[in-house]
């Protein structure tokens, strides 16, 4: 499947929905989507450095967008050490693409550099720490804001991710 460097610019630049809609969480994506803003990601970002791993979209998340979590083995059919988990439900397109932005650092972490670690005995890490902003300038070229973490309370009042 060819990918698209606009699909994230696209995704990133559509307009938002009305706050009421938004607060319906009324974007869902599919699992196909999913795998496609996947692959967009790891090809315009990563430099195909990442293998797919498993993605799940779970209903009632508590309060999390996503998570990576990380495993001591690779799995032998993803060759990742990492599954992805994403809530099935987001406010925008534009959160969706975030969160799965950064999810996927984490998962940079545990499988790129952790193999590293792991080659000098150490153990893998998974923070918000110094490598896990690694890729901000390449993701901000998209307009993809890394951060650690969204005031949801100044999303409603701004609709702007660098201010919240």
């Amino acid at each position: 499947m060819r990918v698209r460097k606009s699909h994230l610019t696209e995704m990133m630049s559509s307009p938002l929905p009305l706050i009421s809609e938004q607060k319906r969480l009324c974007y869902r994506p599919t699992i196909e989507n999913t795998v496609y803003t996947y692959r967009c990601l790891n090809h315009y970002i990563f430099n195909n450095e990442l293998k797919i791993p498993k993605i799940t979209l779970q209903p009632r998340m508590r309060d999390i967008w996503g998570m990576c979590r990380g495993n001591y083995e690779r799995d032998k059919k993803t060759k990742s050490y990492c599954t992805i988990q994403l809530m099935d439900k987001f406010y925008c397109e534009q959160w969706f693409l975030l969160v799965l932005a950064h999810e996927m650092c984490h998962q940079y972490q545990w499988d790129i550099i952790g193999d590293q670690r792991r080659e000098k005995g150490i153990n893998p890490i998974m923070s918000h720490g110094p490598s896990f902003f690694y890729f901000r300038d390449e993701l901000n070229e998209f307009g993809i804001p890394l951060k650690t973490g969204i005031s949801i309370r100044k999303w409603f009042l701004t609709q702007d991710f660098i201010k919240c």
